[in-house]
């Protein structure tokens, strides 16, 4: 059961790399208006994407330690910077490359050494 766990860890953190996106593009139209957050579908959707992602990972805590599936979230950061990178045009860094290495690296570490 731990690794069907760990699979429904990564699912929630590319879900919540997802959600951060439609967050991003949904902040583009954020208003303090309740009219207007109802009608900024993005932001909902990005909101909803994240309460889904929450709710997966608590299903997988039922069947693993939080301290193998906690650092898999780290994951989201990874998902988030591609996402970016493909829909945003954002640009990389030498840094953040090396940065999502490491989120990677650290990731296996803690998967391979449970």
């Amino acid at each position: 059961m731990k690794g069907i766990a760990i699979l429904i860890t990564v699912a929630a953190t590319f879900l919540g790399g997802f959600g951060s996106l439609l967050l991003k593009l949904g902040a583009a139209k954020f208003k303090l208006n309740i009219v207007a957050l109802l009608k900024n579908y993005k932001l909902i959707a990005g909101l909803s994407l994240y309460v889904l992602a929450s709710i997966m990972f608590i299903v997988a805590l039922k069947y693993a330690e939080l301290s193998l599936l906690y650092p898999i979230i780290a994951l989201s950061y990874v998902w988030a910077v591609l996402l970016s990178i493909k829909y945003l045009n954002e640009k990389m860094s030498l840094n953040k490359w090396v940065g999502v290495a490491f989120i990677i690296l650290g990731v296996a570490l803690i998967g391979f050494g449970s």
